[in-house]
């Protein structure tokens, strides 16, 4: 019999990665994935397909803001339709060819490993004054944007109108402040109270008309936090710091987020 004292314990932070096979865009999102980066998950999988529709920050972001002009071809996003599922660790199905150009075995799927717990490398959207401890989290605010972007090509400029958007946040406070963003206040929308709102908000396409039209609402959800996800907690405070345009470029274009120093985070 081994006693206890014999027991050989390992004390490292184990990390879970999972493999995930990605549905191509129509539009080739998913070609500018790359480690460290956020990944998001449709919720509304049917079918017996194992591929999965996913979106990195620049794509959620292009996402939530298109859909809102009457133009069918493009369709809504909701506040609920994506999940966050973990950090883009690697790729297991790309190789690379004599010239060192990544070569993908199949261009209609993409399988990638992603960390969801324990120790991982994430692009750092949230600046240079990071200490070990920090919360990041990635927060849906409504922001007032002036163009719309698509993660792989160049933004068209819009009139300012208030759409969902990914936001960092650090230890629930805006990067560089202790200003913490207030939730929506639920009063003065329609329902009145979270429940009622959230069930309204998916009936009616998230009532984006109705703030440009209603004073009350706007500045009801204007700046507010709708939902947010924790990514993880800082365990390494030696980074390279980002510069403040960089995050600004990366939070809108995939390609800009490689630009973007990785910084070491404990997934819990």
């Amino acid at each position: 019999m081994q006693s206890r004292s014999t027991v050989k314990y390992l004390e490292t932070n184990p990390t879970g990665s999972i493999p995930l096979m990605i549905r191509p865009w129509q539009d080739l999102y998913e070609k500018d994935y790359a480690p460290g980066c956020l990944i998001f998950c449709k919720q509304d999988k049917s079918g017996r397909s194992p591929l999965i529709t996913c979106a990195d920050v620049p794509t959620m972001n292009y996402l939530l803001a298109q859909g809102h002009n009457g133009d069918p071809t493009e369709k809504k996003v909701m506040f609920d339709d994506y999940e966050f599922f973990g950090v883009f660790r690697n790729d297991a199905g790309k190789q690379v060819d004599h010239m060192g150009f990544p070569m993908y075995t199949n261009v209609k799927q993409r399988l990638i490993q992603c960390d969801v717990y324990g120790r991982a490398k994430v692009a750092n959207f949230w600046g240079r004054k990071l200490r070990t401890g920090d919360s990041l989290e990635i927060a849906l605010i409504f922001k007032n944007i002036a163009q719309i972007k698509k993660p792989n090509r160049a933004g068209i400029a819009m009139p300012r109108t208030p759409r969902l958007q990914l936001v960092p946040l650090i230890n629930g406070c805006t990067p560089g402040t202790n200003v913490k963003p207030p939730d929506l206040d639920y009063a003065p929308l329609p329902g009145g109270n979270k429940k009622n709102v959230l069930s309204y908000m998916k009936d009616n396409g998230g009532f984006i008309e109705q703030m440009l039209n209603v004073p009350a609402i706007r500045a009801a959800c204007l700046d507010r936090v709708l939902k947010k996800w924790r990514i993880g907690v800082v365990s390494q405070s030696a980074f390279e710091p980002p510069s403040d345009t960089n995050i600004t470029l990366a939070m809108h274009s995939s390609q800009q987020r490689t630009h973007l120093p990785q910084v070491e985070i404990l997934m819990i």
